[in-house]
Parts: C-alpha cells; structure tokens; sequence
C-alpha cells in the first residue's frame, strides 16, 4: 500500500529542524527497486539505538507526523546499532532535494539558504543537527565540571556556517579540521566546538535542544556544578 504524504507549504521553524535532524542522521537517494528498472525515492533517518531511542519516539515520530502526516514505523536495526526508520517514497525525496538537499554522500552538505532568510529557522535546523548529531561531554577541571559541546562533519562548508551562526547569536564557538579523521580512507572531518559554563547555558537558552540525552547532562550539570 502507498504510503500518502502531506507536504508543508510554507517555511517553518518546525520545517527547519526536521531539515537539521536530516543533515545530521538522513540520508535519501534513488535506487532501481523492481523488475522494470524503475527508480525509487528512499529516504532514511537513523540514530544510535539506546542513546537517541526516546528523541525518536518523543519528538522526532510526532513531528514527522505533523508536518507530513504519516506515521513513521520505528525499529530497531542491532547489526549496525541504529533507531530509525526509512520510507521508499519519491515525492518526500522530491522535496527534500527542493529544499536544497542532496542525494546521497554528505560530504558537501550545507544548509540550505531557505532557511537562512530567519533567526527562528536559523536556530531550529541547529537544534535538529544538534540532537542528532551533537555531543555534550562534562570534563572535570579543578575539580569542577568543564563543559563542551561539539557537532562533527565532513562538510566544512557546513562547519563553518554553523559556526558563523552561533557566534552570531552571541555563542562563542570556534571551528577547526579534525587532525585525527584525515587517514587512511577517512575523510577530512571538521568540529564545531562550544566551551565554558556561560557558553553552556547561552546554547541551552537559546537554542533549546530536545534530545532527551543531552538535556539530562545539561540537568546534571546544573545540579553538580559549583
């Protein structure tokens, strides 16, 4: 049975982390599916297993439901411990690749400028990279907790606008390449990185993730910092 789509109309906020969850766990391309070598639209979205489980259930499977009013079929994937779902769909791939998407490798991903013309889709397609592909580590310095966000890609154009963004919005953040990722078959891989309790807080604040993961260390936080 077709799975029938709604499409947004209009640029959201909503739209524009949907779009951030894409660029950092999507990805979506063509392949020949059946016997008479016609091409289909698949588009996938996947995440670590246990760490991001309940922001797939809580917010990314409602969402997804809201903005194209389908119901998206969450499993489990224990070969290569992931969470997500993928849909054989060529109208949703079709508009993606409007949105200013690109099929297949990531590796000159950017953000699309539709959503640049707003500070609102500014810092919702941030959030939606961030609770996928962010990290939040809490170093003891001092014997105090030092924290550091970070978001790691492979596209330096990407590394750079995110930077240029946060710090526009008043977070300090630096970008720079990876110096570990370039060998072998790796690709060059570049980071984003945001340091400091003030920097913390400011990012939370404005920002507002909803990973359930990162909100619970940034709880922690709060709680043990002194």
């Amino acid at each position: 049975m077709t799975k029938t789509f709604s499409f947004p109309t209009s640029i959201t906020p909503e739209l524009a982390e949907e779009t951030g969850w894409h660029i950092g766990d999507g990805s979506m391309n063509y392949y020949n599916r059946d016997y008479n070598g016609k091409l289909k639209g698949i588009y996938q979205l996947r995440g670590h297993i246990e760490d991001d489980k309940e922001h797939y259930i809580k917010v990314i499977k409602p969402l997804f439901k809201s903005l194209y009013e389908i119901d998206v079929s969450l499993r489990e994937m224990p070969s290569t411990r992931v969470f997500g779902f993928q849909i054989w769909n060529n109208e949703l791939v079709r508009f993606k690749q409007n949105l200013g998407l690109p099929l297949g490798k990531k590796s000159e991903i950017v953000i699309p400028e539709i959503f640049l013309t707003e500070e609102e889709f500014k810092i919702g397609i941030i959030r939606g990279i961030f609770d996928t592909d962010g990290c939040v580590y809490l170093e003891k310095k001092n014997n105090k907790l030092y924290p550091r966000l970070q978001v790691t890609t492979i596209s330096e154009r990407l590394a750079l606008q995110l930077s240029d963004i946060l710090n526009l919005l008043g977070i300090r953040t630096t970008a720079c390449k990876d110096s570990y990722s370039n060998k072998g078959n790796r690709k060059q891989a570049y980071i984003i990185y945001i340091r400091g309790v003030e920097m913390f807080d400011k990012f939370v604040q404005t920002i507002k993730p909803r990973n359930p993961k990162h909100l619970r260390k940034y709880n922690f936080f709060k709680e043990n910092f002194k």
